[in-house]
């Protein structure tokens, strides 16, 4: 998956791609918990300096989706459950109040986009994208969190998905498939969620969610690891090749239309 520093409009545009790259193998869950992440080997594989890949790695950082250890380097978390449950209790005090609001508020708030990123969801599962489906899923908490316009709720909520969003990448079942059984939580649960929020039924929507993160929570809990973690160039081209797959289905598609 290299990235060709000279192809791009600007300094900042590349090292976006590089953050966006880094930040999407963290998401994939293909990155062992505790892995050092060494500059000059991303940096090789990406085909960019190390000052750029540093840049990725302080940010990153400072955003909580990795830890750095002063004179040892940059690792992806070790996340305990004991913080697993702090952050849902936490999550849930928040979540629970705004998705009645949201409901009650239906009217007044651009609820639609709730619709839109649940097709959204649905299209990446169905795709099986790892990766792209769990981000997303991450981002419906906090959509629905943005939606209040209340910019204290979003900065508490903001600090609390970021790592909770890690424990969802590292040990959430290792296929889509899994995660949209009746008997797995997962993000196939925010449809009956938002539907709940369209009709307004706040007490509906805020007892879906209470159930929603619950038993995210009981899964995540486990430690099921049900897939095989590789390394920093393996998950990158495995990364690689998905894109490739995803691009030649989508040539196919419109090829047929």
């Amino acid at each position: 998956m290299p990235v060709t520093e000279g192809s791009r409009s600007s300094t900042s545009d590349a090292d976006e791609i590089v953050y966006n790259l880094i930040r999407r193998a963290i998401f994939s869950g293909l990155l062992r918990p505790g892995l050092k992440l060494q500059e000059p080997r991303i940096a090789r594989v990406l085909n960019v300096s190390r000052e750029r890949v540093r840049k990725a790695l302080q940010r990153l950082t400072h955003e909580k989706w990795l830890d750095s250890v002063p004179n040892r380097g940059t690792f992806i978390p070790v996340p305990t459950v004991e913080e697993l449950h702090a952050i849902y209790d936490a999550r849930k005090i928040l979540e629970l109040g705004v998705t009645r609001q949201v409901a009650e508020r239906r009217r007044v708030l651009a609820v639609h986009r709730l619709a839109e990123h649940v097709a959204s969801e649905r299209d990446a599962a169905e795709r099986d994208d790892r990766a792209l489906a769990f981000r997303l899923s991450a981002e419906f908490h906090f959509l629905l969190v943005e939606l209040t316009g209340n910019p204290y709720l979003v900065d508490m909520h903001r600090g609390l998905m970021q790592r909770s969003s890690l424990h969802f990448s590292l040990f959430a079942p290792a296929s889509l498939h899994e995660c949209t059984s009746h008997n797995c939580a997962g993000p196939h649960e925010h449809e009956g969620i938002m539907q709940a929020i369209l009709d307004g039924n706040g007490a509906r929507a805020e007892k879906l969610m209470t159930h929603h993160l619950n038993e995210l929570e009981t899964l995540l809990a486990l430690r099921r690891q049900k897939f095989d973690f590789l390394e920093i160039d393996e998950a990158f081209a495995r990364l690689a090749h998905q894109d490739e797959e995803r691009e030649a289905q989508m040539l196919a598609s419109s090829t047929l239309t």
